[in-house]
């Protein structure tokens, strides 16, 4: 009987730490805590209608446990593909910059989406190509700045086709024009599209603050299914 009454005793503290965790959103300590309560309720001998009532919380609690842990595999995976997403938009505009020959300025758009893709997730190995870009496009800009062009060669450049003030604030030959203008274009459409992904993020976190985890998840899906498109 006085082994009974322990168990029984047992029990109800294991069911007041699981309804404080549970309270806590620590569904993972609630569980274990129902476990070893109805295991006590089972030992003792008492309140055996109870048994299944702490059952079928543990499942509710496991089942939410999953949905959350689903839910900030999207949200994680948004967040990268968001960084990506801007990495990749530097990465065009350093090109732009490259053909241009504004060697000095792509340098900085590519060392600024190498940090951005950095903080997505990606290795040492994937930066590896553009490191070497990079360094490449470095080497060029040191022995342009060291080269010492004659004025008359300076005139045959400058007279050579017309120049228009470019995007990035410098003169670019009007040859050049018509892949700035396309750059432009696909940059407003990254940006349209960036901004629409937003709002779905934006979404996602006020139905994440009112714990409604399944429109969370859409929206994050579709500002993730935006990213990559």
């Amino acid at each position: 009987m006085q082994k009974s009454e322990e168990a029984a005793q047992q029990a109800l503290k294991f069911l007041e730490l699981a309804h404080k965790f549970e309270e806590k959103k620590n569904f993972e300590s609630s569980v274990e805590y129902y476990k070893k309560a109805a295991g006590f309720l089972k030992e003792s001998g008492y309140l055996i209608h109870r048994i299944s009532d702490i059952y079928e919380r543990i499942e509710e609690l496991e089942k939410i446990q999953k949905k959350e842990k689903i839910y900030q595999q999207i949200k994680t995976k948004t967040q990268k593909e968001q960084l990506q997403n801007q990495a990749f938009i530097l990465l065009d505009a350093a090109k732009q910059l490259e053909s241009g020959g504004f060697l000095e300025d792509s340098i900085e758009k590519y060392n600024s989406a190498i940090k951005l893709l950095g903080q997505s997730g990606w290795s040492e190995s994937q930066f590896e190509s553009l490191k070497r870009k990079i360094k490449n496009i470095s080497e060029t800009w040191k022995k342009e700045q060291k080269q010492d062009i004659p004025e008359k060669y300076e005139t045959e450049l400058r007279n050579q086709k017309p120049e228009i003030v470019g995007m990035f604030g410098h003169k670019t030959n009007i040859e050049k024009k018509e892949s700035i203008a396309q750059y432009r274009l696909k940059k407003k459409k990254n940006e349209e599209t960036q901004d629409l992904a937003f709002s779905h993020i934006d979404k996602a976190k006020l139905f994440e603050l009112d714990k409604n985890h399944d429109q969370a998840i859409l929206n994050y899906e579709r500002a993730i299914e935006l990213l990559n498109s």
